[in-house]
């Protein structure tokens, strides 16, 4: 048996981690016998890809196995009514001519070939298809930043699809998926991937990061892929929270083999002294200090099976395996070297706080945390206690200050703690996920979205920005498309880390049976969906925008997530399920039992919804038509991160062709373009330009000349707005047009105005962007007639401001503009 990896790294459009991804993959593959071939920058073309893919599928060989593992950038053409298609971006993506990424169905169609032969194939994607956008400057998004559909559109990749698939004598694929290959990925479609710096220096994908440590640690252990994702989604999470790595596929498999292993459920032992015993493979199944195991013969499945060799309790986890106190101590005989470890109690996972040990008050900070068990110090924490110069005490948490100030006072502490706490709980909820030894099936549908003057606007699963606005509504939609009834219930992790069940009323949660449908948002009294509204929290700062996150936990009996907003005041004689248990533990801390209880089997899944919350209104909305708005989505363009290097940049306009001049009614044309950026002050500065032609004919190219519309910085962004339009004899340019209407004192005022807090700033230069693309609009109806949108766009810094030359195909028209950097 021959085992093969090969490695592709496309480490572009910003990336910073690729290289370093793929080096990491064949250190932690390479010792376990693959034979590692790399494909990285600048030779990952399309053509290369696809060659070396073919390559390996006509070596196979029936005992092969092979890793396929892909680091980049991912991307996605959407459909209005569908998910659309996604592809992996290589190295040429943005060569001009035809569609040069590589989508889904070429990969799944070349897998399913290589499966055929070979049925041990693993398959690895740090890339994500979602471009969502953090205000956390040290993290990079493995998407593109804006929807191809502008560049390609969504036909374009359909055919592209369809011409690949027509080729086949027949198409090889699985209908469901391929039952032959595990299938690691990211996240969900709907999330994204993300790449930072690691805990060594080093620029990594967080996927690669942890899936690589995890895979060199446990080289020793012999585990299913399933258990071993699980370890690896908590420790992305525990740097992202809302990035949800999964194993898809023949998950039960060990890993690079075919043979199928239960979950792990024990651990082996390696006794150290007689009373101290090291616990190998630990963080696979999370451990905790304060974890305890009952040491059993390997022959044994649990602590029922006979006697034990005795117990033991964690005091400390590394990063492979964890160290345990033995009693009783075996000084005169050896554990047996196949013994292994049940967990029979686990101890709440505790959330690490930096605190200010500086401080007079340091030590009572320290007592008070070791009296609350979902809370341990840790000096490299992210949650932190700071001090102010004056030496009151606020809690941070990755995205800033979560309150104002309170006095180094026992109540101040004790207020700081209670905040701290919250932020624990919160953590923990916003990592709950489906039992992997008893996992739910259900056909339970999620949708949400904005409420918008009685209509319903769905939105992504995550990613989603919304506003603390009167205005701003939401609905959450449960549908039962299966056969049995289920018990959905809804918790809120708020603004504020509080967790709120909003399906209280329902204290075991909504039954739905098949085919029944609950809408969160609906008002039963006078049938009409209103929608929920959207809330920013008294005292918390309002600088930036910050993570919300509403689960849904679908069950197949009642589950009471009460406990939650009781804080574990409970009925002693109600039997508590699996996710009930965890739920308590999450509200009081305490330790909990292992293992089913007697009175209930109740399986759970649970189902995110991710989104963002800006503490203000939303910005002014955009209403001048273009027939290409290629944009990136309001999230991205509103929470990139501010404050990178400014350039200066030319543009130009290289080519544009009118193939059909019935859409200007007239020979005589002129081309506006206006270009903005960030101005003095956070206030948007534009620049205009108009150019005009006599005696255009149907598909002429207008002389343009490479004609220059821009020459000057570009800061944070660069938006591009160009109309063509009838010309008409004595029209003002838009310069003109726009210098005589800036005059006015409300309009100037709403430039100019630079808005606090900080959160306000991005948003308020968004709104003052749409008014002038909006009044240049305006004011060329007034004077021209008809002006037709030609094409919109926003280039963000972390894009390089879309440096190069970019072609367009505008319906009518032909169209070709280029970003040059240029010298101060």
């Amino acid at each position: 048996m021959t085992r093969k990896a090969l490695l592709i790294g496309s480490q572009t459009n910003g990336l910073a981690g690729v290289l370093n991804d793929v080096e990491a993959m064949a250190a932690a593959l390479e010792p376990r016998g693959f034979h590692v071939t790399r494909l990285v920058t600048p030779a990952a073309t399309r053509e290369a890809v696809l060659d070396a893919y073919e390559k390996l599928i006509v070596d196979a060989r029936p005992d092969d196995a092979f890793v396929l593992y892909y680091s980049g950038h991912g991307g996605r053409a959407r459909a209005e009514d569908g998910p659309g298609l996604p592809f992996i971006v290589p190295d040429d993506f943005d060569d001009t001519g035809d569609f040069r990424g590589i989508t889904g169905v070429e990969l799944s169609i070349r897998l399913a070939r290589l499966t055929e032969v070979a049925g041990n194939a693993t398959v690895v994607l740090d890339c994500c298809h979602a471009a969502h956008m953090s205000r956390q400057t040290e993290m990079r998004v493995k998407a593109l930043l804006r929807s191809p559909e502008g560049q390609l559109g969504y036909d374009k990749v359909r055919q592209h699809n369809a011409r690949v698939v027509a080729g086949l004598r027949s198409d090889p694929r699985s209908l469901i998926s391929n039952p032959y290959a595990v299938r690691v990925v990211a996240c969900s479609p709907s999330e994204s991937a993300w790449e930072t710096t690691n805990r060594d220096g080093v620029e990594m994908g967080l996927l690669t990061d942890a899936l690589t440590r995890a895979l060199r640690g446990h080289q020793g252990l012999r585990v299913s892929w399933s258990t071993l994702i699980d370890a690896v989604r908590r420790e992305v999470q525990d740097l992202q929270p809302v990035q949800r790595p999964e194993a898809e596929g023949p998950s039960a498999r060990a890993l690079f083999e075919t043979a199928d292993l239960d979950v792990l459920s024990s651990l082996p032992v390696v006794a150290v002294t007689p009373d101290r015993i090291q616990l190998l493979g630990a963080p696979l199944l999370g451990v905790e200090p304060h974890d305890e195991f009952t040491i059993m013969p390997a022959a044994a499945t649990g602590p029922q099976d006979g006697p034990a060799l005795g117990t033991a309790t964690v005091t400390s986890v590394q990063p492979t395996s964890a160290t345990a106190r033995l009693q009783p101590a075996h000084p005169d005989r050896d554990l047996p070297a196949d013994a292994r470890a049940h967990r029979t109690r686990a101890a709440a996972s505790a959330l690490p706080v930096r605190l200010p040990l500086g401080h007079p008050a340091a030590a009572e900070l320290t007592r008070a945390i070791d009296l609350r068990p979902l809370l341990r110090p840790d000096p490299a924490a992210e949650v932190a206690v700071v001090a102010d110069e004056q030496g009151r005490l606020v809690v941070h948490d990755k995205v800033g200050p979560l309150h104002q100030p309170y006095p180094a006072t026992a109540v101040g502490i004790s207020t700081i703690m209670g905040n701290l706490q919250r932020i624990a709980q919160a953590t923990a909820v916003r990592r709950l996920a489906g039992d992997p030894g008893k996992p739910l099936t259900h056909d339970v549908r999620v949708e949400w979205g904005r409420v918008r003057d009685g209509r319903e606007e769905p939105l992504q699963p995550a990613g989603s920005l919304l506003f603390a606005d009167d205005d701003e509504r939401i609905y959450i939609r449960l549908r039962n498309a299966g056969d049995r009834a289920m018990f959905v219930s809804l918790l809120d992790v708020g603004i504020a880390a509080r967790i709120e069940p909003l399906t209280a009323a329902d204290p075991g949660g909504i039954r739905l049976a098949a085919g029944e449908t609950y809408t969160y948002g609906w008002d039963d009294d006078r049938q009409v969906l209103t929608g929920v509204s959207v809330t920013w929290p008294d005292g918390i700062g309002k600088d930036v925008p910050r993570p919300e996150t509403v689960l849904v936990l679908i069950s197949d009996g009642p589950v009471d997530v009460g406990v939650l907003r009781q804080q574990g005041v409970r009925s002693a004689a109600a039997p508590e399920s699996p996710l009930e248990r965890v739920l308590g533990q999450i509200a009081t801390g305490a330790t909990r039992e292992i293992g089913d209880a007697t009175a209930s089997r109740v399986r759970y899944a649970v189902v995110p919804i991710d989104f963002v919350v800006s503490p203000t209104p939303p910005p002014r909305a955009e209403t001048a038509p273009f027939l290409v708005d290629d944009r990136p989505q309001q999230p991205v363009r509103l929470l990139s991160a501010r404050g990178a290097a400014p350039g200066r940049v030319a543009v130009r306009i290289g080519e544009l062709i009118v193939h059909r001049n019935r859409a200007l009614g007239s020979a005589d044309i002129r081309v506006d373009a206006m270009v903005l950026t960030n101005g003095t002050g956070g206030a948007p500065a534009y620049h205009a330009e108009t150019m005009r032609f006599s005696n255009v004919h149907d598909g002429e190219r207008l002389p343009l000349d490479n004609a220059l519309i821009y020459h000057g910085p570009a800061v944070d962004f660069l938006d591009i707005a160009v109309w063509v339009s009838r010309d008409t004899t004595g029209s003002l340019a838009l310069s003109a047009l726009l210098e005589q209407r800036l005059t006015s004192g409300d309009l100037q005022a709403a430039v100019v105005a630079v808005p606090v807090p900080q959160a306000a700033v991005a948003v308020a230069v968004a709104g003052a962007t749409a008014m002038l693309v909006n009044t240049a609009y305006e004011l060329l109806l007034g004077v021209v007639g008809r002006s037709v949108g030609l094409y919109r766009t926003s280039l963000l810094a972390q894009e390089q401001f879309g440096l190069g030359r970019h072609q367009r195909h505008p319906q009518d028209f032909s169209f070709t503009f280029s970003i040059e950097g240029v010298d101060a």
